[in-house]
């Protein structure tokens, strides 16, 4: 028994469920824009149509055994699947390699949040939409998520992490939606959708609204550097239209993995300096509980 309580095997176990976490993102970003069930029917070519058996579709492995084509008609399949797959392997690996030990149940939280990121992102670079499923649905995760699970909001009691997680999710969206009306009228044309705007409110319903400061200038740095970069690359123009939301889940990843310690750090510095040039004292409550 004591070996299974080493977080390193846990780590692999938790790499094995994350690249079948990853085979079944793989299967919501392919059917769900289509409209079709992601449960029914079974894994099947997409070229030819013919059903898919378990061990031609063991996630990574079987890409690579098959050199990347159908066994059944030998069309190409898309590097991308094996990379999904491998990189929620990774995530949910060190997802449990930072929280696991310290806190189980908010790594498995994580794991469901970023595999919802990842699905949502992917299609948003597809079809330049983010489904309700992923953005609405993503909010009620995080209530439910924070109301049972009360630590990821820092709170203590059920009713106090369901109102921060609400006030968060109300934050993110408002906070968003302001600068996309500001883009709209400085440009004379539709900044941002909607679809962003409701992604971020799911994000912030599981990250508080201390990561607002954190994703929103994060994601639109990396958002404008690439942006320039792929314009000079594929000599397009300015205003070329780039989804923004796999920025956001980008961001919001890697709060996850040092940036909320980072702008804890900075928030309180900040709190301090004020305390020391200011009267009253500051309360740093909000700052230290991660809202």
């Amino acid at each position: 028994m004591g070996s299974l309580s080493n977080p390193y095997l846990q780590a692999i176990f938790a790499f094995v469920v994350g690249a079948c976490i990853g085979s079944f993102v793989n299967v919501c970003v392919y059917r769900i824009p289509l409209n079709r069930s992601v449960i029914h029917p079974g894994s099947h070519c997409a070229a030819c149509g013919a059903p898919i058996p378990w061990y031609n579709n063991i996630p990574i492995l079987s890409w690579l055994i098959l050199n990347g084509r159908a066994a059944c008609c030998g069309t190409r399949i898309d590097a991308r699947y094996c990379l999904v797959e491998t990189g929620m392997a990774f995530l949910f690996a060190a997802l449990w390699l930072k929280y696991g030990p310290t806190d189980p149940i908010a790594a498995v939280i994580y794991a469901v949040m970023v595999s919802g990121l990842t699905a949502a992102c992917l299609i948003d670079l597809d079809h330049y939409i983010i489904p309700d499923r992923f953005s609405l649905g993503g909010c009620a995760a995080g209530f439910v998520a924070s109301t049972l699970h009360p630590a990821i909001m820092s709170e203590k009691t059920a009713l106090q992490a369901f109102s921060w997680s609400l006030a968060s999710a109300i934050a993110g969206a408002l906070t968003l939606l302001a600068i996309a009306w500001i883009g709209t009228f400085l440009f004379k044309k539709e900044a941002m959708g909607m679809g962003d705007v409701k992604f971020l409110a799911a994000i912030c319903s599981f990250l508080g609204s201390v990561s607002i400061t954190w994703i929103l200038p994060l994601s639109s740095l990396v958002g404008s550097v690439l942006g320039v970069v792929l314009i000079f690359w594929r000599r397009g123009a300015w205003g070329t239209r780039i989804p923004f939301g796999p920025f956001l889940g980008l961001a919001a990843i890697l709060w996850l993995f040092g940036g909320s310690e980072f702008m804890y750090g900075y928030w309180h510095n900040v709190a301090h300096i004020w305390t020391m040039y200011s009267s009253p004292m500051v309360d740093e409550r909000l700052i230290n509980s991660g809202h």
